[in-house]
């Protein structure tokens, strides 16, 4: 197969119908109201474009400014094509992909918006190799508390790195100002954080594969 062939074949994988955009916008918009709650992408999504562009695919619109952090630029492209978003940097980005949660940019390197202007502060889809399924309070990698928590959700992340989760407990803005995400594992299963959120270390925190 020639590299046109296959960039067409990447290219046609990453339009979203509008079925499938709907579909995406609600799990996103009911895992930030449902702090810690676990959320599954669509299985047919997961299995043709990767995850962490998945929310890109459906919330970019025409000239919105996106990243793709730690990725081939080549990706970066194929999603301005499919959605005519904007590839800017990612310190000034509105809707940012991060494929490794290590980066230095996570979390205060991105935009956080300020107190008067909160909505300019950057969405973030994160994506971890774990794969994320609600837990116990003495088994879980994170408790999640907060607005939209009615006391505090137990979520585990099996299978991710040491330190792929760090970030979380580097947030140390205050709202309104800050960053909404959603973690996302390797077989499409996600939490939303809102910034809002109040995120702690349970017991299997390092517990991760190095």
């Amino acid at each position: 197969m020639s590299d046109i062939q296959i960039e067409a074949s990447e290219l046609s994988a990453r339009f979203l119908d509008l079925h499938e955009s709907q579909i995406v916008f609600r799990l996103l918009l009911d895992a930030l109201s449902q702090p810690g709650t676990v959320f599954h992408l669509p299985a047919e999504l997961v299995t043709r474009v990767p995850v962490v562009e998945i929310p890109l695919l459906a919330l970019l619109g025409y000239d919105t400014p996106f990243a793709l952090v730690g990725a081939d630029t080549s990706r970066e492209h194929l999603i301005a094509r499919a959605t005519s978003g904007r590839i800017t940097d990612a310190t000034v980005a509105a809707y940012i992909g991060v494929c490794d949660s290590r980066t230095e940019l996570l979390p205060m390197g991105l935009c956080l918006g300020t107190p008067m202007r909160p909505d300019s502060a950057a969405q973030v889809s994160v994506q971890v190799n774990g794969i994320f399924t609600s837990a116990t309070e003495s088994t879980a990698t994170l408790h999640v508390s907060g607005p939209g928590v009615e006391s505090v959700n137990h979520v585990i992340c099996d299978g991710a790195a040491v330190g792929e989760l760090d970030f979380l407990l580097r947030r140390d803005w205050a709202a309104p100002h800050g960053l909404d995400m959603w973690i996302i594992g390797v077989d499409g299963s996600f939490i939303g954080i809102p910034r809002t959120s109040r995120i702690s270390a349970g017991p299997s925190w390092n517990k991760g594969v190095s």
